[in-house]
């Protein structure tokens, strides 16, 4: 590698050339990604999926299982089908160790620890240190759809 002070200096001198170079372009990235997205522009609407109807919410929280596809987010609708600004869409995962939570009489409960979130995803009872997480809903005819970034 180097074997005396002038080799040593030439590394030097190369690795310190390469974390020159390096860092405005990790400095735009992280400038970008603050911004939102990581090409710097805009962000765009996210993309809703349709996930139920609002008959589905008849009988209290509905349960969505993979909702945007395949082996993803399981979701549970809550709100009064009757006031559509009331409806949220919770992340079924507790984020305290990512097992799903179940409706059990007014709260979610998680099955694998025993914490608990009231009906708007706010935890009640630890060891779950944050609330279940929220997606953006809305509702089109009767429909509803939830942006597939929470």
């Amino acid at each position: 590698m180097y074997n005396n002070r002038r080799g040593f200096l030439r590394w030097l001198a190369l690795g310190l050339g390469s974390l020159v170079g390096w860092l405005p372009g990790f400095a735009r990235r992280r400038f970008a990604l603050a911004q939102g997205t990581a090409s710097g522009s805009k962000a765009s609407e996210p993309e809703f999926v349709k996930v139920a109807t609002l008959a589905d919410l008849k009988d209290g929280p509905f349960k969505v299982e993979n909702a945007f596809g395949k082996n993803t987010a399981t979701l549970w609708l809550v709100g009064d089908p009757q006031k559509e600004d009331s409806l949220l869409a919770l992340d079924a995962a507790c984020p305290h160790a990512g097992c799903d939570v179940n409706w059990r009489g007014e709260n979610f409960v998680c099955p694998c620890h025993g914490s608990a979130f009231a009906a708007d995803g706010s935890r009640t009872r630890g060891p779950a240190n944050a609330d279940l997480a929220i997606y953006k809903v809305k509702v089109e005819k009767g429909e509803i759809f939830v942006a597939k970034a929470s």
